[in-house]
């Protein structure tokens, strides 16, 4: 009988362990725990400047126990002088854009996003790039599916025209990235964002010519131009598996979410993104409208590294996030300002 017992509370304990190990493994359940990661201690660019690796462990150890704060600007510190004047606070992290950089345009400044970056470096703040990489051809000024015939599939002939143009945009972009790792500089690079979208060009022709790109400006940025300052972070759109570089090729993943007026913390987007990268890489949700609640954060465990609203309405417009709203949430002990960042210098 005692062997009938133990063979009894053997088979429960391991039906116990594979059904926990089975919801781990699976996308379609959402019962991970904040604990459920096991984070890459390294970044994928080798030999990354000792600066980004200072900062890189900075997040992983604020991971699941803080939330940075971001905004995206459209002019110099527009977004972030609003929110200090109305609230006495300053994000973490200023988000910035190469969209207007190396077009001809007479009205701009090609290293007017660099200079920002240096400021806020300055203060111990961290700058995010994006990129709204307008048509290569420069046949037109969009970078929209819709406004352009730009073929992104040709990145598989190198001797096309198309080719050369995007190789031509890759290094005019890691020039100027090149002058923030000369000064000690590192940088979150999300590029070719929203791709499964389909409503930019880089994302027109399906998933592996979008990789072939992302894996052709890493080689061009790490290994041609020697570029070691960048924490790469990759935008999903959800259910988009296919169209992941790679874990080589990513160290933070990000998630745009637009929901208006909707503070909830996004757990089950949150989990449902983490399972499918096996709780490797940190999880940001890297834009949105409507910032989640530190109440609703904590109380669901949903560890996304930052937030970031876009500029604009989403920051002032109080059907997103009132101004009373960004009061709380910037003066919460969970929310990381830039009165409380470190230095890395």
């Amino acid at each position: 009988m005692r062997l009938h017992y133990l063979l009894f509370l053997y088979l429960i304990l391991g039906g116990f362990t594979f059904g926990i190990r089975g919801q781990i493994q699976s996308l379609g359940q959402n019962y991970l725990s904040v604990k459920a990661y096991d984070l890459d201690t390294n970044l994928v660019t080798p030999n990354s400047l000792p600066e980004a690796q200072q900062l890189y462990r900075y997040f992983r150890s604020v991971y699941g126990n803080k939330i940075l704060s971001s905004v995206m600007t459209l002019g110099s510190f527009d977004e972030i002088n609003w929110l200090k004047n109305n609230t006495g606070k300053e994000p973490a992290i200023i988000g910035l854009d190469f969209m207007h950089c190396y077009r001809g345009y007479t009205w701009y400044d090609n290293e007017h996003p660099i200079k920002d970056a240096i400021s806020y470096w300055s203060r111990n703040g961290i700058a995010i790039f994006c990129w709204h990489w307008r048509d290569p051809s420069r046949r037109t000024e969009t970078f929209y599916t819709r406004g352009t015939h730009f073929d992104v599939s040709k990145i598989f002939d190198v001797t096309s025209a198309e080719y050369k143009a995007m190789i031509r945009d890759i290094d005019s972009i890691a020039s100027l990235l090149k002058i923030l790792q000369y000064k000690g500089i590192p940088v979150l690079w999300r590029p070719l964002h929203e791709a499964s979208g389909k409503w930019f060009w880089w994302g027109a022709k399906g998933p592996e010519p979008y990789k072939e790109l992302y894996r052709v400006m890493f080689h061009r940025m790490v290994n041609t131009h020697g570029l070691r300052n960048l924490i790469w972070v990759w935008t999903t759109e959800s259910d988009d598996e296919e169209w992941y570089p790679g874990d080589a090729y990513v160290d933070i993943i990000g998630r745009d979410l637009y929901k208006k007026g909707n503070h909830q913390s996004h757990i089950k987007e949150f989990n449902k993104i983490n399972a499918s990268h096996r709780g490797k890489k940190m999880i940001a949700l890297s834009e949105c409208g409507s910032i989640p609640t530190p109440d609703n954060l904590i109380k669901d465990k949903a560890s996304w590294l930052w937030f970031m609203p876009w500029y604009g309405n989403f920051v002032r417009n109080a059907s997103y996030n009132s101004l009373e709203f960004w009061k709380e949430v910037l003066h919460n002990e969970y929310v990381i300002t830039l009165d409380k960042m470190p230095s890395f210098k």
